[in-house]
């Protein structure tokens, strides 16, 4: 990574349904960080919506799969789009992109853990955030961690206490 440019980040399908539908949302109101909330999803989302240390990358497996789970959860598409649309702009904000990756990844059994590790790669994210028990173990993954999303916070709030000290 370039001195001052932002860390490519992928944000796992978890991260993004646990924001607005996991325990402790606080959504379509979105903490800042820190502090931290008892949401850690959530709190990536702020994180990624300050758009400042980190640009954020997604795939179009990524946002289907975070629409078809979201609406296990919730009943209202006009929620679900408004939400689609908050992520896109998100991403847009924060330097990243939506981007349809090659198949190169095969470290996983999972075949679904495999197109996220394919972003990782095409994205050339320097960590991926997720709550998958699957995709965790390999942290770090040829040489990149693979933090679960309170790990992830938890680094970013200790990063930014440093930074208001100096």
């Amino acid at each position: 990574m370039a001195e001052g440019l932002p860390t490519p980040v992928v944000y796992d399908i978890h991260i993004w349904v646990l924001a607005m539908a996991g325990p402790n949302s606080s959504y379509p109101y979105i903490p800042v960080v820190p502090p931290s909330t008892d949401n850690s999803a959530a709190d990536c989302l702020s994180i990624a919506f300050d758009a400042d240390e980190f640009s954020i990358w997604s795939s179009p497996h990524i946002m289907t799969e975070t629409v078809r789970v979201l609406r296990k959860f919730i009943d209202d598409e006009v929620l679900i789009d408004g939400y689609v649309d908050l992520i896109l702009e998100t991403i847009e904000a924060s330097g990243g992109q939506v981007i349809d990756p090659p198949h190169a990844a095969h470290d996983s059994k999972d075949h679904e853990d495999n197109l996220i590790l394919d972003l990782v790669l095409a994205s050339d994210a320097d960590i991926l955030v997720t709550d998958d028990t699957d995709l965790t173990p390999l942290s770090p993954w040829l040489g990149r961690p693979i933090l679960r999303p309170h790990e992830f916070v938890a680094h970013v709030v200790q990063s930014r206490r440093r930074k208001a000290k100096t």
